[in-house]
């Protein structure tokens, strides 16, 4: 008996010839649009910020897992992509980057043969935060016959990952003495940024961040070790950090496309977001209005102030409640002046979980889709 397999179902009709409006039935709902003109600009200044103040960038490429983004950002001088998984790094290891760190403990073999490859052509750098992870780096460096650079992570706060302060020296030794591997430097996320209410609150998280690396890098020094890279700096916390803290490279990611809780966090205006879901209204009760777009599209994602999301063209209606497949929207009266079957954007509370569920999503200029854009990272999550 044959098997059958079925291909992935796109919002845009195979064939259609661009550009076209958001309201062409060609084009299908739920689609995840991106405004390329703030893509652009939001590269740019990214870019700009980290090369005034003396950094190197490597974008978080989990923020779109797109090849074709990936080497935007390249193309405008980033130094490397940042990958979360074995997988994404397989799959980012066709840009035209000369780097990719995994930020993560890779453990077991399995992890560590979707990399091989990229250790094999000089272009992999690993995260370790204990003993263990070093060992399984060392034997596996070993039988590929190269010298893989590794970073040992810090934890400065967030308490996700990472060995405390105190105890980098010995990690970091381990690896320097360790044949197959390089001691690159130290690295850290600050990911506990997201909790502060305030600007003053994340100012505050980025310069513990960055004297805590500062202090270990201090305490490396001390050990006999060089520490070439000292990498921190997310979306939030990277505008608080200085090369005179030591820091010389940044790894932030959301700020490509922005979402709300980048909004929410004053890391970004409300122009500098780039990505919107379209979705059609399929029906209305009063102040109920029900979209085809449900947590299977939007995620699980919620915020105190946004909901599970807001339209892009009303802040006064946010995505109240969802299930696996119906987002309803709550407008503040029954004049909201929508009908079934009219389309609307919404905006993302958390747009990386966003692009783990696309296969591809659609780029506009002018308020038109001119490109298709493949989401090559898509359910990389091994």
């Amino acid at each position: 008996m044959s098997r059958v397999t079925f291909d992935l179902p796109r919002a845009l009709r195979e064939g259609t010839i661009l550009p076209i409006a958001p309201d062409d039935p060609e084009l299908d709902t739920p689609a995840l649009l991106v405004d390329l003109d703030i893509v652009d600009a939001n590269i740019a200044r990214m870019q700009v910020f980290a090369d005034s103040e003396g950094f190197l960038l490597r974008p978080h490429a989990k923020s779109h897992k797109s090849l074709a983004i990936a080497n935007r950002q390249l193309q405008a001088r980033a130094s490397g992509l940042c990958v979360a998984t074995p997988s994404e790094a397989e799959v980012l290891g066709a840009s035209s980057a000369d780097d990719i760190l995994v930020a993560y403990p890779l453990v077991g073999a399995r992890k560590l043969e979707r990399v091989a490859e990229l250790a094999l052509q000089g272009r992999l750098t690993l995260v370790s935060d204990s003993l263990n992870v070093t060992a399984g780096y060392r034997d596996f460096a070993s039988r590929l016959g190269v010298t893989i650079p590794v970073l040992v992570e810090v934890d400065t706060g967030m308490n996700r990952a990472g060995v405390e302060p105190p105890l980098v020296p010995g990690i970091a030794l381990d690896v320097a003495r360790s044949p197959s591997l390089e001691f690159l430097g130290i690295m850290t996320h600050a990911g506990h940024a997201h909790d502060a209410p305030t600007a003053d609150g994340i100012a505050i998280v980025a310069r513990r961040e960055a004297q805590v690396m500062g202090d270990v890098r201090a305490d490396l020094e001390r050990a006999g070790l060089v520490v070439p890279v000292v990498s921190a700096g997310s979306t939030l916390t990277s505008p608080f950090l200085r090369a005179s803290d030591g820091i010389t490279e940044i790894r932030p990611g959301t700020y490509v496309y922005n979402d709300l809780r980048t909004l929410g966090r004053f890391a970004c205006e409300p122009e500098n977001i780039a990505a919107s879901m379209l979705a059609t209204i399929v029906s209305i009760n009063g102040t109920r209005i029900t979209m085809d777009a449900g947590n299977k599209t939007l995620t699980s994602s919620r915020d105190a102030v946004y909901g599970y999301g807001r339209l892009a063209e009303r802040e006064d209606v946010v995505v109240a409640r969802m299930s696996e497949e119906h987002g309803v929207l709550a407008a503040p009266t029954h004049d909201h002046g929508y009908s079934v079957g009219d389309r609307v954007r919404i905006l993302p509370i958390h747009v990386c979980v966003w692009m783990d569920l696309q296969s591809e999503v659609y780029g506009t200029r002018g308020g038109v889709v001119v490109e298709t854009i493949s989401v090559d990272g898509m359910r990389r999550s091994l």
